[in-house]
């Protein structure tokens, strides 16, 4: 069993435009000489988007993508918590993607394609760029159709006959 969880550079990286809009909001508010309302209302704007800030990372960190022999696990939430089980047997496609940003901070977002009608995605997010996740994730794939004698039947032919 494994357990990965977007890191702190992922955060770092998706919130990057509002930690320089809060520079340059302070900046502003200390390098000019403004009316105390324009001031106020500068910190108040500065102070909210501090809390969204701090409200993502919150929401990052309470995300977690485990997975064990027969399933992943996804579960997310602060206050209010969802767990969602995707069994191992229905995944038939992965895909590894990174941005120019992720590669160069060694992050990359797994997706996982499943026949599970209420989990046909997911998206693993800004988890560290460890090469032996997909092997990892296939592998468990493979041992489960095994034991459960799932047998996949591809017609490359389902479109309509000419």
């Amino acid at each position: 069993m494994i357990t990965l969880k977007p890191t702190f550079r992922y955060w770092i990286m998706t919130n990057i435009l509002w930690f320089v809009i809060i520079a340059l909001l302070f900046s502003i508010v200390c390098a000019f000489a403004l009316e105390w309302c324009l001031k106020a209302f500068l910190g108040v704007v500065t102070m909210l988007i501090v809390l969204v800030t701090f409200w993502n990372y919150l929401v990052l960190r309470n995300i977690s993508y485990i997975i064990n022999n027969e399933q992943i696990i996804l579960k997310r939430g602060v206050f209010n918590r969802t767990t969602n089980y995707m069994e191992l047997y229905r995944v038939y496609d992965y895909q590894k993607k990174q941005s120019i940003m992720e590669t160069t901070l060694g992050l990359m977002n797994i997706i996982v394609l499943s026949r599970d009608m209420s989990n046909q995605k997911v998206i693993f997010m800004g988890i560290s760029n460890d090469d032996n996740v997909i092997p990892f994730i296939r592998e468990r794939v493979e041992i489960e159709k095994q034991r459960k004698h799932i047998v996949e039947f591809n017609n490359p032919y389902s479109g309509s006959l000419v």
